[in-house]
């Protein structure tokens, strides 16, 4: 039988009973029918809402789906703009180069009659910037004199800071590969054919992918350094996502601070990796969501996701539901105003424990509905650590920081699924880490990887 015609199928089109349907035909056999039908679409509509809650959910911010956005609404008053550049703007012209190589086109006929009877009535300047047609590559052989030192007999081998003292490939091939792999999102095998085509450059997937763990291998120090620096941080941002690796779920842990980001990988979601990270003493303050194993950081002080709990609040349909949202969201728009100007510390002091007496007797009053039970619980468990924002200045109130710095991760999952080694999530968390640092840092990526490899390899 065909597979979209069978029975069982769930996708196929509910039936639609009409007057000739219950003709001949008993009340007991018209009645197994309706119910079975009913049975059929519960069983589909449950499918349905299982599938919805994987994208529809208080842990998914809106962003991440755009076409489960609410629809824009034409009743609000809204001025309308054309898109493009506001009235004021400046522009981005690119500048001219001044010393350019001058070219001069000249005309031989006329393009419509082709005679050859032309004048010269006038000139057009413009300038263009150009790239070689063909970008091939240098081969060198060097030759490196093996020394011994006779003071204390060291043998070594002579450096020139620009030279990597293993391996067949440059500094400048090793920067470029690693840009086509974290910068463009390239995969290896799009990687290989784009050098082919652009530098005549014939590699195999397998070496790109030894290039850049020789590139991980060479910035395992400032990683290590990068880790000391968030374990000092006062102020941190964590999330995590889940990432396949090896067929089994693995996570992708995010730290972040106001300069720096760690990403580490590994094969738990618990508390352990806090440990390993932060330590048991850590005191700080966490930006996070009520993820459980943050209750691990029991020294530090916890700032708990206002976009996670306003989402929560939002999927309650009910009339007391929405209130109930209503009311969070007027406190939340409440530390945006609060947080717009500069307070002194008994001003935030005391308005953090007004603030936290507002919020008890909110699900104090809808603990009582079996609807917002849920909702209310999970605020009452984290009470004291809805307003750290409050109590402290420059903590913010979701963690939004964490969810951005975690975003490209994202997108790097939907594009290769999942890693096939081990050694492919150190690879990708040292470097990942790195040159988002430098990004926050607002440093010139291609300058640090030069420097990151010409210490560490030449």
């Amino acid at each position: 039988m065909d597979r979209q015609k069978g029975k069982n199928n769930p996708h196929r089109k509910m039936k639609i009973f009409t007057k000739s349907d219950y003709k001949n035909k008993s009340k007991e056999e018209i009645l197994d029918e309706l119910f079975e039908e009913i049975e059929k679409r519960d069983k589909e509509i449950n499918r349905l809402q299982k599938e919805l809650r994987k994208y529809n959910n208080p842990n998914t911010p809106p962003s991440a789906h755009p076409h489960l956005k609410p629809a824009f609404s034409k009743t609000i008053n809204v001025k309308q703009h054309k898109r493009g550049a506001p009235f004021d703007h400046e522009g981005t012209t690119r500048p001219k180069k001044e010393f350019a190589e001058p070219r001069h086109i000249t005309a031989q006929e006329c393009p419509r009659c082709e005679s050859n009877d032309i004048n010269v009535i006038g000139q057009k300047i413009q300038q263009q910037e150009e790239i070689p047609p063909d970008i091939q590559p240098e081969a060198v052989d060097i030759t490196r004199d093996i020394c011994q030192c006779n003071k204390c007999h060291l043998k070594f081998l002579a450096r020139d800071n620009q030279t990597p003292l293993q391996g067949r490939f440059g500094i400048n091939l090793m920067v470029l590969v690693i840009f086509l792999k974290f910068i463009v999102r390239g995969v290896l095998r799009k990687t290989t054919s784009f050098l082919e085509a652009s530098f005549a450059l014939k590699l195999a997937p397998a070496t790109v992918q030894a290039i850049i763990e020789r590139a991980a291998q060479a910035g395992e120090k400032e990683y290590a350094a990068l880790k000391l620096k968030i374990k000092a941080a006062k102020l941190l941002y964590i999330d995590e996502t889940s990432f396949r690796v090896l067929g089994k779920n693995w996570w992708v842990w995010v730290f972040r601070s106001d300069t720096d980001l760690l990403l580490v990988i590994r094969n738990s979601r618990g508390n352990n990796v806090l440990e390993e990270i932060l330590g048991m003493d850590y005191v700080g303050i966490v930006v996070c969501d009520c993820w459980r194993a943050y209750d691990f950081l029991s020294n530090a002080l916890l700032q708990r996701c206002w976009a996670h709990l306003l989402r929560k609040s939002k999927e309650i349909q009910n009339i007391v539901g929405k209130h109930l949202h209503e009311k969070l969201s007027a406190l939340f728009d409440d530390i945006i105003r609060f947080n717009s100007t500069e307070k002194s510390e008994k001003q935030r002091i005391r308005k953090y424990a007004q603030m936290t007496k507002k919020l008890q007797k909110i699900i104090r009053y809808y603990s009582r509905y079996e609807e917002c039970r849920a909702v209310t619980k999970y605020i009452d468990f984290h009470i004291e650590s809805w307003f750290t924002c409050i109590k402290i200045a420059g903590v913010q109130p979701t963690n939004n920081y964490a969810e951005q710095a975690i975003r490209e991760t994202v997108l790097v999952r939907k594009i290769i699924g999942a890693f096939r080694s081990i050694q492919g999530t150190k690879t990708y968390e040292t470097l990942a880490s790195l040159i988002a640092t430098w990004q926050y840092q607002k440093l010139d990526i291609k300058k640090e990887l030069n420097r990151m490899l010409i210490t560490n390899l030449c």
